[in-house]
Parts: structure tokens; sequence; C-alpha cells
């Protein structure tokens, strides 16, 4: 249903729960995840006399880049893109390139005086698009496991999909820029589950 999947991304804080709806889509349907980034030509061009137009190309690179290792993650193949102009007319013209299937946005990336200017791309997008647009509310935190319900069951679907068999959780805890999970397997083992609260990646381990 879907073998392309376009996430234009301007590094806004929360992106990462909508490249995550758009990777869970990918990893249903074996999708390709195409990643954009334009660099806002009105603001670059603003920023070039202070020599900081750089600096916007800098961010993009980060932002499709920090998407790229979360595809990589969940198994997704991805393919990325930086370029400069209007970003809603560049994320369009893109997506007609790609022959996109499905445009997953954020809304609410921009604010000020620069959403002022150029309008919402969100809104943009869902207007002209020639392929389906969904739209994915910026959340004011990138960490996509939030609660200890989340991340008991990212430890179960790793126990799950390891050889260990199965076992009970008997201790969540959050710290700092991790999840930890302590686990009894069946056969005694005890086992951690480290959980990375934006990318999901769980790594099962062998308590010493």
């Amino acid at each position: 249903m879907y073998e392309r999947i376009l996430i234009p991304t301007d590094g806004s804080t929360g992106t990462a729960h909508v490249a995550m709806q758009a990777l869970d889509l990918a990893e249903q349907y074996g999708s390709t995840v195409y990643v954009l980034h334009v660099v806002d030509e009105t603001a670059s061009s603003l920023l070039e006399a202070t020599g900081s137009e750089s600096e916007l190309e800098e961010q993009g690179e980060r932002a499709v880049e920090r998407i790229e290792r979360m595809a990589q993650v969940h198994g997704v193949d991805t393919v990325t893109e930086i370029q400069t102009g209007d970003p809603a007319s560049g994320i369009l013209d893109y997506a007609e390139e790609i022959e996109a299937d499905l445009i997953v946005a954020g809304t609410h990336g921009r604010s000020g005086v620069q959403r002022r200017l150029i309008g919402s791309v969100a809104e943009r997008l869902v207007r002209h698009a020639s392929c389906p647009v969904m739209t994915v509310r910026l959340p004011e935190s990138d960490e996509t496991v939030t609660d200890e319900a989340d991340a008991r069951e990212l430890a179960e679907e790793a126990l799950t999909q390891s050889d260990r068999g199965d076992g009970e959780i008997t201790g969540v805890e959050r710290q700092v820029s991790v999840w930890v999970v302590d686990i009894e397997s069946d056969d005694g083992e005890s086992l951690v589950a480290y959980i990375d609260p934006v990318t999901q990646r769980t790594s099962l381990v062998a308590r010493n």
C-alpha cells in the first residue's frame, strides 16, 4: 500500500514522534522512507550576510541523520535529501519526483514571525499534495517512550524476539537517558532491558 513514505523534517522538537508514526507504517508495509529537509531560502538569505547560512545546512544534516539512525534501529530502508528553497514547494516537488505514496508531516514545527511569513507548511501539504498526507502534532519532547507501560511493552517484545523464552518483568526504572527494565526469565536467568527513550532501541543483556 505504501512503498514510498516521505518524512519532511525541519528538526523541530518532537520530530521523533513523527518519524515513529512513519517507521511503524514502513515496518508494516516494507516501505522505503524518504527523509527530506528543505533549507528555508528566506531564512538562508537573511543569514547569509552574517555567515550563519552554513549553520542552517548543518542543522538540516543533523535532522535527517537523526531520523536515518532511527530507521536503522527499526530495520527500515531510507533515502535522505537536503535542498534549499521554499519548504512547502520543495516538499511537494520532491513528493512528485519520488512518487510518494504518503507524506507524514509534523504540525506546528514553526512559530512566531517565521510562521506568519511562510504560513503553515503542513496546511499547504494537505491542500496541494497529490498523495495522502498524515499530520502528527509535535509534542514538546523528542521522547517516544514516555511511561512505564511503553517501556514494559518494548521489553516484552525484545524478550519474545530473543532466544531466551518467556519471563516476568520485576521492575521498571526511568533513569537520565534510558529506561531500565528488570526481567526474570522462566529458566531463572536475570536480564536487563535498556531502552532508548527516543529511538526505542532495546538492548537485552544478562545481569552479572
